[in-house]
């Protein structure tokens, strides 16, 4: 059980090195010992031990999935890639901080930093509602914090007044998602009797048998009946019609307002709540807090509750199913969202639009595995219901790994794009790209990567990772997701030309300005490995697929359960 442990560690590492920044920061330490402990080198190396653990549980080889802490946290290798993600972008943020590492306010942004991506790694790997509570309002409530330390380059006055607004704005959006994802989880308990969310399954069978029981059927009858009744009768009928229906009446309303809570987090149209504003007026630290980790903490979320739990039939068709909605609002947000990126002056507006399209493509994979694994086996057509059963779950893995790949490519071109912005940023948007081949070669290449991977072109890993989501999408039999597939599509280029306005910025002479000075060193090795890591995704995307399918193998089992085992075994073979 060791190797089970290992991925566990990183989100400890990653807390406890959160609460020694923010001590070092309080402490206020003389400049000499301030420059080491107040910098860069306290989270630093908190996040390399971090990482070295997570490599370490997804590449365990006995890490097939379990349950700890009484069924609170789920232990796999889809929690340990995700702990890898998040623990590679908190390192990149906090190498890539322009800020003087001797700054108490930087130090302070850095420590919340640390402790949002603490928050998300318990998210990702929530086994009940009461965990997936606590990692996702821990990063909510940390990335705001981190806001308030402030934007660089501006005096401490303005970046005090402008991070407090930031953090005031963020925090009532999130309040309103936070109270929306609460009432959603209250209904959900109260429907089905439980807070553990692989327990969901079974227990949504039996809110909606008992809806459709016959004894609920027939108080019904009896309540429409148009002869008259005795009073006594009527009051048995409605005791019975009320009890046979009163679970699923909570429980439709609660899986929806669930969705909503965790799209509130995500990012999606018109779910943003002010989301784009903030991103604005963001500091490198905050700008990661709010827009990468806690996204990938939701998008996590959205996996672990719709894909793995909430995949039974009735749940995800219509009428009654989340998944109608899931597919309007994802092919909708990718077409805004493009149009606003498009518009948008400001690199960090322009990533924060971007990133919300690719959630909405990453919520039509995750309606696409739920579709999946609730067909399998049950409509065989010209298979027999053993291997419908089998094509279900691979095609469902499949989605998810479509998904995560796709998300993962995102987040780290959408960091090293602002580490490479943040090298030579002086607050005034692309403007500030302008000419960059002309400062520094290896600056243009990274932009040039970044821009080329968030637009899904080639070498990047942003092209295998952008046709394995449409194709997973395409081959479900759903109508209405495919539409939303081919709206996506349009909205996709659109995004795509915004992101290669980075590039036209950076290739183009800044005419007429003064000669600027070299990017700043940390910001730009971080830019280079990142974008090396994007190009070795495209050269070597069959590595890449292997990665991610063995991360999702088995997602839509009970980790440690018989099923899943018997699965994992028959994968292997």
């Amino acid at each position: 059980m060791v190797e089970a442990l290992v991925p566990f560690a990183s989100a400890l590492i990653v807390g406890l090195w959160g609460v020694l920044s923010l001590l070092a920061a309080r402490a206020g330490q003389p400049a000499a010992l301030g420059r080491v402990a107040l910098g860069r080198v306290v989270p630093a190396g908190g996040l390399a031990l971090a990482l070295a653990a997570a490599l370490a549980g997804l590449t365990a080889p006995e890490l097939i999935g379990e349950l700890q802490a009484r069924g609170a946290i789920v232990v796999d290798r889809l929690a340990a890639l995700f702990d890898a993600l998040i623990v590679t972008v908190l390192l990149a943020a906090v190498l890539a901080d322009p800020r003087p590492g001797a700054e108490p306010r930087a130090a302070w942004g850095r420590g919340m930093l640390l402790l949002a991506g603490a928050g998300a790694m318990l998210a990702v790997r929530a086994g009940d509602w009461a965990s997936l509570i606590v990692g996702l309002e821990l990063a909510t409530l940390a990335g705001g914090l981190c806001l308030a330390a402030g934007r660089e380059g501006e005096t401490a006055e303005a970046a005090e007044a402008a991070g407090r607004e930031s953090a005031r704005t963020w925090l009532m959006g999130q309040g309103v998602g936070a109270a929306i994802l609460w009432l959603g989880i209250g209904l959900v308990i109260a429907a089905t009797g439980t807070t553990r969310l692989y327990e969901l399954g079974g227990r949504v069978g039996a809110v909606f048998l008992r809806w459709g029981a016959h004894t609920a059927q027939a108080a019904v009858d009896v309540l429409q009946a148009k002869e008259a009744m005795p009073a006594g009768l009527i009051a048995h009928a409605r005791d019975a019609a009320v009890e046979g229906m009163a679970p699923a009446a909570l429980f439709i309303p609660g899986a929806l307002l669930v969705l909503a809570g965790l799209l509130v987090r995500a990012g999606v149209v018109p779910l943003l709540v002010g989301r784009t504003r903030v991103a604005g007026r963001a500091g490198l630290c905050g700008w990661v807090a709010t827009e990468l980790v806690l996204r990938t903490a939701a998008v996590a979320a959205l996996i672990r509750v719709f894909v793995a739990a909430l995949h039974a039939p009735r749940v995800v068709y219509a009428p009654y199913g989340w998944g109608t909605a899931a597919a309007v609002l994802g092919g909708l947000s990718v077409v805004v969202c493009g149009v606003r990126a498009a518009r948008a002056s400001d690199l960090r507006r322009l990533l924060a639009w971007a990133g919300a399209a690719q959630v909405g493509l990453t919520l039509l994979a995750v309606a696409a595995a739920a579709n999946f694994v609730a067909h399998a086996g049950l409509r065989a057509g010209g298979l027999e219901v053993a291997d419908h059963y089998a094509w279900g779950h691979a095609a469902a893995e499949a989605a998810v790994v479509a998904a995560v790949a796709g998300h993962a490519v995102f987040v780290l071109a959408a960091c090293a794009a602002m580490a490479a912005a943040g090298s030579v940023h002086a607050g005034r948007g692309l403007v500030d790209l302008a000419g960059a081949v002309r400062r520094s070669p290896v600056l243009a290449i990274s932009l040039a990567i970044c821009a080329l991977a968030l637009a899904g072109a080639p070498p990047t890993g942003g092209l295998p990772a952008r046709w394995w989501l449409f194709t997973a999408v395409l081959e479900n039999s759903n109508v209405l997701v495919r539409a939303m597939a081919a709206a996506a599509a349009l909205g996709t280029a659109l995004v795509a030309w915004a992101c290669l306005r980075p590039l036209l910025a950076a290739l183009t002479p800044a005419a007429g300005e003064p000669a600027q000075p070299r990017p700043r060193r940390g910001g730009l090795v971080v830019a280079a490995v990142l974008a090396s890591m994007l190009v070795g995704a495209g050269l070597f995307a069959q590595g890449a697929w292997s990665m991610f399918e063995e991360a999702a193998a088995g997602v839509a089992f009970q980790p440690g359960s018989k099923s899943r085992r018997e699965w994992l075994s028959r994968a292997e073979r």
